[in-house]
């Protein structure tokens, strides 16, 4: 299984023990609108699917899931987002799919659309903490 993290589970901007034995990444995208939430715990985002032709490219990186329960990953998730295949694009070991964390409710109020799409981007021009567990 592969996984795509766009958020705070990509590489270099949380220290999360869960994801040990996790395979290296590589940098890929995913079609939909990106969203940065507001929490006491720092920001997280949220990938919303949209309809053709009104979406942005995600940045995130694609992973071989490895040796990573898949189960504590759904926990930490949370309800608000489903775990499924969604497209990507940029994947150099080939396919065609991977499985994402998708936010499936309402945007909370305070929700900040992120144009461009990449969310580490993002913390880096606002200066804001991404959401660190705490």
């Amino acid at each position: 299984m592969h996984l795509f993290f766009y958020g705070v589970l990509r590489e270099g901007v949380g220290d999360w023990p869960f994801l040990a034995g996790l395979g290296l990444g590589s940098e890929a995208s995913v079609a939909g609108a990106l969203f940065a939430i507001p929490d006491a715990g720092g920001w997280y985002p949220a990938l919303v699917l949209t309809r053709a032709g009104h979406a942005t490219n995600v940045v995130g990186t694609l992973h071989e899931a490895g040796d990573v329960d898949i189960g504590v990953l759904d926990a930490f998730e949370g309800p608000q987002y489903q775990r499924m295949a969604v497209p990507v694009d940029g994947w150099e070991a080939g396919g065609s799919e991977a499985q994402a964390y998708v936010w499936t409710g309402d945007l909370p109020e305070g929700a900040e659309p992120i144009a461009h799409g990449d969310f580490v981007r993002w913390l880096a021009e606002t200066g804001r903490s991404a959401y660190s567990g705490s």
